[in-house]
Order: structure tokens, then sequence, then C-alpha cells
């Protein structure tokens, strides 16, 4: 299966936190499974942490060597994903999510989340 991971579920599977349930544990290092991680959510960390409006400890670089040795991928940006954004209803207002709903559909890819909110785009959610 190919999952894409929300922002949080980046930061939680870093930071090993109890937030995140051992069974999203469990298929995010699944070797079966392939993983992304959108340059998105980096692109989020980067602007949330120096706005003050998240805490976390790792530089972006550390996050990245440590998502490579988990053997997640990285998503870049593609020209489809932002037609597919432009395409999208404006039930969710942040733009960071707006993409990685963007890319999930146009991508195929199994959203890895516990925003409720992203149902409203028929994407399938894994939490």
């Amino acid at each position: 299966m190919s999952l894409l991971l929300d922002t949080h579920t980046v930061i939680w599977f870093i930071d090993k936190s109890p937030r995140l349930p051992q069974h999203v544990r469990d298929m995010l290092e699944d070797e079966s499974n392939d993983v992304y991680v959108s340059v998105v959510s980096l692109w989020e960390i980067s602007i949330k942490t120096r706005q003050g409006k998240l805490i976390f400890n790792n530089s972006l670089t550390e996050t990245a060597r440590q998502l490579r040795s988990n053997g997640f991928r990285f998503l870049v940006v593609r020209s489809d994903h932002v037609y597919r954004l432009d395409t999208l209803v404006l039930h969710h207002k942040d733009p960071f999510d707006r993409m990685l709903i963007a890319q999930s559909l146009a991508s195929g890819f199994v959203l890895v989340s516990c925003d409720e909110a992203f149902d409203d785009y028929g994407i399938r959610r894994l939490w």
C-alpha cells in the first residue's frame, strides 16, 4: 500500500509520541508498504516552528535523515498536484493540508491522518 503521511503523523512518528496509535506505527514500519512524506510537511514544520506555533526539537536535516533511515520516501510537489489542488472545494482552509489532500488524490495514496475533515474530499484515509 502507498501511504502519504500528514504532518502531525510525521512529527509523532519521529518523536515516538504515544499520540500515534500502535497500529499506525506498525503500518509505517511494515516494509511491504511504501511510505511517503511530502516536502510540504517539511515546509510546514519549518514555517510553524519559526512562527512559534510548533515546538519540534529536530532540525529538518535530522528529520529527513531519520525518515530516510526508516525507508520513507519524499514526495515533491508536481504540476498534477497543483492542478488537482485547483479543483478542490474549500472544505478545509489550511493550505498545507489542502496540498496533502491534492497529492493524495492525484497520486492515489492513502493519507495517514487523524484529521476527519479530510474525509469530505473522498480520499482514502487511514487511522
